[in-house]
């Protein structure tokens, strides 16, 4: 007797391929997980800033070459026994600074761990913390953006001439094709990839040295420390240093919360046009979860949790907004909050790229149910106006007037008919005549779109130089992610290696 292998959840046997893990961990969300302390996802960046600060302490005679050599010993100690769960943070220690110093200075019996924190806070030294755990995750939700976009440009280029019905207010509207619709999905999501780029260029510069708000009387080298840690310059005024703590977590929130309204749209979209009565598309069973009770159910679960977690990121981004507001100059320490908001909405949107790069590589379209559904809606009323204008010399409006008769006298056909169409012509007072090519325009959704060559239009001709031109685009945003985060690699190497 063979024993069948479990499954980790309750439903997909009636599924072909096993659900994929990730988006079982993606729907499953924070329901089973326990999420790290705030501070121990900084311990690492706060190393680096320790580092980085020592450096420029012994550069400017603070630390002789045998306390900077002893305190670097101590950190990469550190480091070791936090990856290899022997050090927890402390929390009678208050936060990861203290911890890090008690660390050098107590555990490792390293005299010079006292001197550490000469010249700068834990005001600074947290902003700078922030922004090391800031660019790394941003750089990371840039290129899974760039990688879901390349995905929909894949699939764009494969459906240039699938033809399907546009909506607007949920109803069908006018003919487009699935390489124009998914295109637009790309388009948005270009802008909010080098919305996420300027983000990272203004953060990019070091606010250590600042001290509490107002300086430090040591002899300290901000620059130095600055390059150490691969920012571009310092940020020079000290009160605005500190006073300005969460505005780039505000930025950043702004920036993805947009993107996360594109996401959202997409995920409506795929929700409604794979329902069993649009049938435009089958999500692949990877991508589809099941019920405990309905053993058919094939549920988008994936869409639907982006779509809350869209409305969780603009939350979190009125929070951020409000705590910056009304504060007085100065540290206050409203301002730890953004941290947990950030770290939140970042954890929270991190995966969504990734998962729908996946669905939208492995959309199966149903380019026969598409078409048919061009044949319903009068779907074909505006382009047939637009061509009775242009071909016969006649205001827009007046064949207007004619397509609403013509849509009326078509009755339940779900198309304008060349008999209905004459009928309106007819009591117009106006004489038309049509030719048998002009009967095959009316009833050709592939000729109307033919006709749609402009710039952004969902002709073939007009949705293939959108993908090369978005194509480039995405390869320029790519190898200026890659240099930036190169730059940041190689001063990080300076750092702990030299």
């Amino acid at each position: 007797m063979t024993t069948k292998k479990q499954k980790s959840q309750v439903w997909g046997n009636r599924l072909n391929t096993p659900p994929d893990q990730l988006n079982i961990r993606f729907c499953a969300g924070r329901d089973v997980i326990t999420l790290p302390m705030a501070d121990e996802i900084l311990l690492e960046f706060d190393v680096w800033t320790n580092l980085a600060h020592a450096k420029m302490l012994n550069k400017v005679g603070v630390l002789n070459d045998e306390e900077l050599a002893d305190i670097r010993t101590a950190l990469s100690d550190l480091v070791h026994d936090f990856q290899s769960g022997s050090f927890e943070l402390d929390p009678e220690k208050e936060d990861v600074h203290i911890n890090v110093e008690h660390y050098i200075t107590f555990t490792k019996g390293v005299v010079a761990g006292k001197k550490i924190h000469t010249g700068r806070s834990r005001n600074d030294q947290v902003s700078t913390d922030m922004r090391l755990f800031l660019r790394e995750a941003v750089i990371e939700l840039v290129a899974s953006t760039l990688t879901l976009i390349k995905a929909i440009l894949n699939r764009a280029e494969q459906e240039t001439t699938s033809i399907m019905p546009g909506f607007t207010h949920y109803q069908p509207a006018m003919l487009t094709t699935v390489g124009h619709w998914l295109t637009s999905w790309s388009q948005g999501l270009l802008r909010d990839a080098l919305s996420l780029m300027q983000d990272l260029k203004m953060m990019n510069r070091s606010p250590l040295g600042a001290a509490a708000s107002f300086g430090t009387s040591w002899p300290i080298n901000r620059e130095y420390a600055a390059e150490l840690l691969g920012f571009d310059a310092v940020e020079e005024n000290s009160l605005d240093c500190i006073s300005s703590r969460g505005e780039n977590e505000t930025r950043i929130a702004a920036s993805i919360s947009i993107m996360m309204n594109h996401l959202s749209v997409v995920a409506q979209d795929i929700i409604l046009l794979s329902t069993p009565f649009y049938r435009f598309f089958k999500v692949d069973d990877r991508y589809v979860t099941g019920s405990s009770i309905m053993p058919q159910k094939r549920n988008p679960d994936f869409a639907e949790i982006i779509r809350s977690k869209a409305s969780l990121v603009q939350g979190s981004l009125i929070s951020l907004l409000g705590i910056q507001k009304g504060a007085m100059s100065g540290y206050n320490r409203d301002t730890q909050q953004t941290k947990y908001l950030i770290m939140d909405l970042l954890r929270e949107s991190r995966d969504v790229p990734s998962i729908l790069s996946g669905v939208i590589a492995t959309l199966g379209f149903d380019r026969k149910t598409m078409r048919e559904s061009c044949e319903q809606g009068y779907i074909n009323a505006t382009d047939i106006a637009d061509w009775l204008a242009q071909k016969h010399e006649l205001s827009f409006r007046d064949c207007y007037e004619v397509l609403s008769s013509a849509v009326k006298y078509s009755e339940d056909t779900g198309k304008v008919t060349l008999e209905a169409l004459k009928q309106a012509i007819s009591e117009q007072g106006l004489e038309i005549t049509f030719s048998e090519e002009d009967a095959k325009f009316i009833d050709s959704p592939e000729k109307s779109l033919l006709e749609k060559r402009h710039t952004g239009a969902p002709s073939a001709e007009s949705v293939e130089r959108m993908i090369r031109k978005q194509q480039g685009q995405a390869e320029r945003t790519e190898r200026e992610l890659g240099e930036f985060g190169q730059g940041i690699q190689d001063a990080r190497k300076r750092c702990f290696g030299g």
